[in-house]
């Protein structure tokens, strides 16, 4: 059963009132069904229009299979110039 340890920024940070989150499943995920799993989790983060998931310092493709010794994290929308 996967574990896996997941990195939040920036609002992410400020709604889940914490700097790291632990996500378990039945099995590997793909980062696509890892983000959906963890937006039914937390509804606090389903009103995050442009919400990804980054694994080891890439925004992988939704197919793309996460294991659970990956850096994840959570980036959520960003502005600035």
């Amino acid at each position: 059963m996967p574990n896996y340890k997941i990195l939040l920024f920036g609002i992410c940070r400020d709604l889940l009132n914490n700097e790291t989150i632990e996500h378990q499943n039945d099995g590997l995920l793909t980062s696509g069904q890892l983000l959906q799993s963890l937006k039914k989790s937390y509804p606090a983060l389903e009103n995050l229009p442009s919400l990804r998931i980054a694994v080891d310092h890439h925004f992988p493709k939704p197919e793309f299979m996460v294991e659970e010794n990956m850096e994840i994290a959570l980036i959520p929308p960003v502005s600035g110039g």
